[in-house]
C-alpha cells in the first residue's frame, strides 16, 4: 500500500510538473478550473466553517444595509441631516470592515491548500470535517492585502486628483489626464498579480524582497498574464451574477418597502420576508465564497507557468555562459 501511495504522488507531481509547462490562456485557465472541481470535495471539507462565518457576516452585512439605507437618504420625503445619519453609517462600515476581514481568513484557507499543492502536487486530504486556522497563510494573507490596497489608494489619489481639479475649474483637460492616468495605473498594476499569488502559495518567500522582481517577471509576461485574468474573470463574474440574482430581487423588493414606509406608506411585505432574506442571502454568500476562489486557481497556474520560465530561462543563459 505504502508503494503505491508513493508511486501515486510521483504520479501526481510529474502531471504537476507537466501542467506548469502549459504556456497558453486556455490551457491555464482550463487547468486551474478542472484542479478546483476535481478537489472540490477536499477543498469544501477544509474551508466549510469559515465560508459559513464569511456567509454569515455578509448576510448581517446585507440585511443591515438594506434596512438602513432608506434611513439614511430620506424620512417623509426630507433629506437627513448629516447629524443623525453619522452612527448607521458608522455600523454600516464596521461591518463593511468585519466583512472584508473574514473574507480574507476564507481566502487565506484556499492559500493554504495551493500552498501545500505547490509543494507537494496535491490538495491534502482532510482527516475530518474541522480544519485548523493557519496562522502563517493568515499572516501572509493579510499582508499582502494591506499592501496592495495601499499601492491601489496611492495609485488612486493620484488618479482622482486631476478628475476633481478639473471638476471644480470646469477642466475637461484636467478630467482626461485624471482618466488617462487611472487607465495606465490600471495596465501597470496588473503585473503585481504574480508576485502576490506566489507569496501567498510559497512559505519561503518573503514580499519585500519578491515584490520587485516579480512585478518585472509579471510585466514582461503582460499579455499571457491580461489574459488568463480576463477570461478567469469574466466567467466568476458571470457565474456570480447568476448566484446573486436571487439576492438582489429580494434586496430591491426590501430597500423599496422601507423607502415605501418612510414616505408614509404601509408595508406590503408579507411577515415571512425577513426570515426568508435571511436564508437567501445566507445560501447565496456561502456559494459565492467558491464562486470567489475559483478566481484564484487559474491565477495560481498562471504563477506557476510564468516561475517556471523564469526557471527555464535562467537555465538557458547559464548553459550558454559556460
Amino acid at each position: 500500500m505504502e508503494v503505491k501511495k508513493e508511486v501515486k504522488e510521483e504520479g501526481t507531481h510529474n502531471e504537476h510538473e507537466e501542467v506548469l509547462k502549459i504556456r497558453s490562456v486556455r490551457g491555464t485557465v482550463t487547468a486551474g478550473f478542472l484542479l478546483y472541481l476535481g478537489n472540490f470535495r477536499r477543498i469544501l471539507k477544509h474551508t466549510w466553517l469559515p465560508a459559513l462565518v464569511c456567509a454569515l457576516v455578509s448576510t448581517w452585512y446585507n440585511m443591515v444595509s438594506f434596512t438602513m439605507l432608506p434611513q439614511l437618504i430620506t424620512t417623509n420625503g426630507k433629506v437627513q441631516p448629516f447629524g443623525s445619519t453619522l452612527v448607521p453609517m458608522m455600523e454600516i462600515s464596521g461591518l463593511s470592515l468585519l466583512n472584508a476581514l473574514v473574507s480574507l481568513a476564507f481566502l487565506a484557507y484556499g492559500f493554504s491548500l495551493l500552498s501545500h499543492h505547490r509543494e507537494q502536487g496535491t490538495i491534502p486530504s482532510p482527516t475530518g470535517w474541522l480544519t485548523r486556522p493557519d496562522w502563517h497563510m493568515l499572516f501572509r494573507t493579510f499582508l499582502c492585502a494591506v499592501v496592495c490596497i495601499a499601492v491601489l489608494t496611492v495609485c488612486q489619489g493620484l488618479a482622482l486628483a486631476p478628475i476633481a481639479y478639473g471638476v471644480l475649474r470646469q477642466s475637461v483637460t484636467a478630467i482626461a489626464i485624471g482618466v488617462l492616468t487611472g487607465l495606465a495605473f490600471m495596465v501597470l498594476l496588473l503585473p503585481l498579480a504574480y508576485p502576490t499569488m506566489r507569496y501567498v502559495t510559497s512559505r519561503d518567500t518573503r514580499l519585500f524582497v519578491i515584490l520587485g522582481p516579480g512585478y518585472r517577471q509579471g510585466l514582461r509576461r503582460w499579455g499571457y498574464l491580461f489574459g488568463v485574468l480576463l477570461v478567469t474573470m469574466i466567467i466568476t463574474l458571470l457565474a456570480l451574477i447568476i448566484t446573486t440574482l436571487p439576492s438582489l430581487v429580494l434586496a430591491l423588493a426590501n430597500v423599496k418597502a422601507q423607502t415605501g414606509t418612510l414616505m408614509g406608506d404601509p408595508l406590503s411585505m408579507p411577515d415571512y420576508m425577513t426570515s426568508m432574506s435571511f436564508f437567501v442571502f445566507l445560501l447565496a454568500g456561502f456559494i459565492q465564497c467558491y464562486v470567489v476562489l475559483l478566481l484564484h486557481f487559474p491565477v495560481y497556474y498562471m504563477t506557476g507557468s510564468i516561475e517556471k520560465q523564469e526557471i527555464e530561462k535562467n537555465e538557458k543563459t547559464s548553459s550558454t555562459l559556460y
